[in-house]
């Protein structure tokens, strides 16, 4: 699969099958990572650890709920729902806090692994609401246990594994969305 293919083949999956990911397959994702554009430095925090996982998706459904956020309040409270989709592997991305722009490279480094993990026939999705997750009672715990380090903060994450059948968080297709302007 060419890049532009894997472009217009991604997709946000929401459900997965409990197998684990090739180690070759999740190190192809993870340097893919290591290889975007920066200004500055990252952490990638591979989890695969089940427990850990668990306490994650369950500390961010808690704050989810209790976050005063419409949106993630609904998501919250639907029956089943699960803030990491049950996928195997987790991979958060932090930056420093001093770095304004840490969440920028976060990002770039999520999409370029987002299409690797599409060209190597996995399903992945990008996700903000495990932050919430490290930023509350347990989150100096949590970031311990996901191996931040000191002065970091978690921008953003990855979720990684085999899809499953479609599932009701599954949102339908995809758009291409974004006005552009060419000025000559």
């Amino acid at each position: 699969m060419n890049v532009t293919e894997a472009i217009t083949a991604r997709k946000s999956v929401r459900a997965y099958l409990d197998t684990p990911v090739p180690a070759d397959v999740l190190e192809k994702i993870v340097e893919a990572g290591r290889w975007a554009p920066n200004a500055g430095p990252i952490q990638l925090s591979v989890v695969r650890n089940v427990e850990l996982r668990k306490k994650i998706n369950d500390v961010t459904l808690d704050a989810m709920a209790h976050s005063g956020i419409e949106f993630l309040q609904q998501r919250a409270v639907l029956p089943g729902y699960q803030p990491l989709y049950d996928a195997p592997v987790l991979i958060l991305i932090s930056g420093p806090v001093t770095i304004p722009i840490s969440a920028v490279n976060a990002a770039v480094s999520a999409e370029n692994m987002l299409l690797q993990a599409t060209g190597a026939g996995l399903g992945s999705c990008f996700l903000l609401s495990p932050t919430l997750a490290f930023d509350g009672a347990d989150g100096s715990d949590l970031l311990q246990k996901a191996g931040i380090p000191d002065g970091y903060r978690v921008q953003c994450a990855v979720i990684v594994g085999y899809a499953a059948p479609e599932s009701k968080f599954t949102t339908g297709e995809r758009t291409m969305k974004g006005a552009v302007s060419y000025i000559d």
